[in-house]
């Protein structure tokens, strides 16, 4: 079924079993034909994995989702965390404090209010799983708009155009 590259990264992890139902119906094999085939959630599931994406990748990304949501940003500080993110500059813990502070203040919804904290803990380089928590916050709040599969849309859209599986960490 699953070469052994391909089976290896969804035991290491741990997919669930709809996603690896998918991919079967899919007829995928190897990891490039799940890079080629897989729907747009699968495909920002697997390299939202902790490890997958290089730290200047994992920003870049950041980036583009955290851009997204840029018009629901009003603070100066929130904003402080996306531009440092956008020119690379450190983010300090009182950056990131300040920002998770004022989105809890001036959130209209909890999506909002947990994208914005997430994101100025994601800004954090070092730490893969407060970016892939910051993603995931990123997605909830546009679920709260109506907008997921927009959104995810255009996730899947830049990873595809920008990141090349070669240049991933999948083993």
């Amino acid at each position: 079924m699953f070469d052994e590259n391909l089976q290896n990264f969804l035991d290491r992890n741990n997919a669930s079993s709809d996603g690896i139902k998918r991919l079967q119906h899919l007829g995928v094999e190897t990891l490039e034909q799940a890079w080629n085939k897989a729907s747009d959630e699968d495909m920002i599931w697997a390299v939202a994995r902790p490890g997958v994406m290089s730290a200047e990748q994992k920003r870049l990304f950041l980036v583009m989702v955290l851009s997204s949501i840029e018009d629901k940003l009003t603070d100066p500080r929130s904003l402080c965390i996306l531009t440092k993110l956008r020119t690379n500059k450190p983010i300090t813990k009182e950056d990131r404090a300040a920002a998770a502070a004022d989105a809890a203040a001036e959130a209209a919804s909890a999506a909002y209010a947990a994208a914005a904290a997430e994101a100025a803990d994601a800004a954090d380089a070092a730490s893969w799983a407060a970016a892939s928590r910051a993603t995931a916050a990123a997605e909830a709040a546009a679920r709260a708009e109506e907008a997921d599969a927009t959104a995810r849309e255009a996730q899947a859209k830049w990873v595809r155009e920008n990141l090349k599986l070669r240049d991933l960490n999948t083993k």
